[in-house]
């Protein structure tokens, strides 16, 4: 597949006329690498009804029989070359029938050809030398690049549109426009700022009607906080459990998630809806008392908000620093004014005039 630019000329593409043979050992290496990308950037795809793109049809028919492996390849070569531009890089088109458990699957990959050299020792006159060749066909390599990958399986297809998986490792946690929809003809079947509140939502409930000792709250919840804010692109919930949660919480939380059809596997993380809930998380007490804190302070480790079990549900808190305001506090809606609060009045640090939005808020 040739780098061009939409006005360049159309050159003939080299094709396959039948399918390639693959040894045990080649077999072995692709399923490892292959499984490998789709496993840490696979996300999952279905057709989208409003695409132009043919390759959804392309799917079907060898899926179903309709068509056979060449025969569907050649198709996809020129679709994809039509859904590149100069931008594009070169590289070569993979497509291979392929078994995912007991269902027929297709499978499509985008990769990089290498060149390279290949020294073999041979003798001549006697003397021991090498023979040096150069090799323009190299693939898979070591080092070399799968630029991108789609899998369709069996049951993935429906009456009106296919889902598969689909995995760009040209561009971390996203999908070049040209693949995803002029190509694939699909769309990410769950959205990133759609599925980063349900797990924000699924866990913050969860922590709350699961998790009794007020200090694992604390520590849960700013866990939350910590992952959503990281600067990685994309949340593996398990991964979070496995590296947050005590053990013998994971499995409740997991099918917790799982019950609020939050996906357990890797997702693009949004968060830019999140900003202000992220800002402070807010601790709320029986009495109706609460604190608000900002997240960098809360459990810090300097301790300026200090929560201590007393037993029978009872938790005393103890805030260390230097008072700055006092104000007085109603719900949203109501009318306020500032003056110095009475001591059995809600401890707040720093709440602004109308009631702030939490990330994380434990009662």
């Amino acid at each position: 597949m040739p780098q061009r630019r939409r006005s360049d000329p159309d050159e003939p593409i080299p094709l396959s006329q039948a399918p390639c043979s693959l040894n045990h050992d080649v077999r072995t290496a692709l399923q490892a690498r292959l499984r490998g990308v789709l496993a840490h950037s696979g996300r999952e795809i279905v057709e989208n009804p409003d695409s132009k793109s043919s390759l959804p049809d392309y799917v079907y028919a060898f899926l179903t029989g309709e068509t056979n492996l060449v025969d569907v390849s050649v198709d996809m070569v020129h679709l994809l070359r039509s859904s590149q531009s100069g931008v594009n890089s070169a590289g070569l088109l993979f497509v291979a029938d392929a078994r995912l458990g007991d269902q027929k699957a297709l499978l499509i990959v985008k990769l990089e050809q290498e060149t390279g050299m290949r020294a073999t020792e041979t003798v001549v006159n006697g003397l021991r030398t090498f023979d040096v060749k150069y090799l323009a066909d190299l693939l898979l390599t070591e080092k070399s690049k799968i630029h991108k990958v789609a899998l369709f399986a069996e049951d993935g297809i429906g009456e009106e549109r296919i889902e598969g998986w689909a995995a760009d490792r040209q561009l971390s946690g996203k999908m070049a426009v040209f693949f995803l929809e002029r190509f694939l003809g699909c769309e990410q079947k769950s959205e990133p700022r759609e599925v980063t509140r349900r797990f924000h939502d699924a866990a913050i409930e969860w922590i709350n009607s699961y998790i009794a000792d007020p200090d694992t709250r604390i520590n849960y919840v700013m866990a939350t906080l910590a992952e959503l804010q990281s600067p990685t692109r994309f949340l593996n919930p398990i991964t979070f459990a496995q590296q947050h949660l005590e053990v013998a919480h994971r499995d409740a939380f997991i099918e917790h998630l799982q019950a609020s059809e939050v996906p357990c596997r890797t997702f693009d993380k949004d968060t830019d809806h999140l900003e202000a809930r992220m800002r402070n998380m807010r601790v709320g007490f029986a009495s109706g008392a609460f604190i608000v804190a900002p997240v960098g302070d809360a459990k810090g480790d300097d301790d300026l908000i200090l929560l201590e079990d007393q037993g029978d549900g009872i938790t005393s808190v103890t805030i260390t620093g230097t008072v700055t305001t006092a104000t007085a506090y109603a719900p949203p809606g109501g009318r306020r004014r500032t003056r110095i609060a009475s001591s059995d009045q809600a401890v707040g640090q720093g709440i602004p005039d109308e009631d702030p939005p939490a990330l994380g808020e434990i009662s």
